[in-house]
């Protein structure tokens, strides 16, 4: 029987073991269970304290001393029992045996038909934070130029073997229409042209396609800028509008 995942299953299984009318091999079963389970043990602590307060109410019943007088005779060690009493029939407790099992059965019977209730578990979740197990990285951090050069406004992150860029667009604002953003990687020799890296997502975040992986695409350039440019990027393959966006493109390794 599998129970995981059905709560109305679990309080049922509780209620019929703390009555004890769980027997057997499924009482063995559901006792192997609790000792794997802490929100079933839970139940089953629910189960013991709405029941423990009838169990309180009932007086305590202690049989009269004719009867262990009897039970003494029968063994062979006391004198002659003597004529059974009403404590001592057979059919009074045979009665009473039928009456407390009907009981427990009308209590199974509530316990089937109740509402099913969810018991929230709480969930530990484990979170690694990146530290020296973080893969060697290439990060650009572009700020606007003037007049606003000290607003951060685009992302880009790459692993070093890596093809793809990963960009977001933090405050760059909307391109003109039929326009679109261009990536450039600045080299570090003076004179050297700028080479395109591709066109900005549209969306806010995304990646680029690398010609290669990270380490051959991104290692000559200390810098990255942004320019805007037609829909499909600069026909000349240098930049043809202005450029918005420029920072560093840091290694992290």
């Amino acid at each position: 029987m599998r129970y995981r995942g059905k709560p109305a299953l679990q309080d049922k299984l509780a209620a019929e073991y703390v009555l004890g009318t769980l027997r057997g091999r499924a009482r063995l079963r559901f006792q192997a269970w609790l000792r794997e389970d802490a929100a079933l043990r839970r139940t089953v602590a629910e189960w013991e304290g709405r029941l423990a307060p009838m169990a309180a109410g009932i007086a305590e019943l202690h049989p009269p001393r004719r009867v262990w007088t009897a039970i003494q005779s029968r063994l062979g060690g006391g004198a002659p029992a003597a004529k059974p009493g009403f404590w001592d029939s057979l059919a009074f407790w045979r009665n009473w045996g039928l009456l407390a099992t009907g009981c427990a059965a009308a209590l199974l019977a509530a316990v089937a038909l109740r509402e099913p209730q969810t018991i929230e578990v709480p969930v530990v979740q484990t979170v690694e934070v990146p530290s020296s197990a973080m893969q060697p990285s290439y990060i650009a951090l572009l700020h606007a130029t003037a007049p606003d050069g000290q607003k951060l406004v685009f992302l880009a992150y790459a692993g070093r073997q890596s093809d793809e860029l990963w960009v977001k667009n933090v405050a760059l604002g909307e391109a003109p229409p039929d326009h679109g953003h261009e990536l450039w990687g600045l080299p570090a020799t003076a004179g050297e042209p700028p080479k395109s890296l591709g066109m900005l997502p549209k969306l806010g975040k995304g990646t680029i396609k690398l010609a290669a992986a990270a380490d051959q695409s991104l290692r000559d350039f200390p810098a990255l800028a942004i320019s805007i440019e037609p829909a499909g990027g600069s026909k000349t393959g240098l930049p043809t509008g202005p450029v918005i966006a420029k920072g560093d493109c840091l290694r992290f390794w």
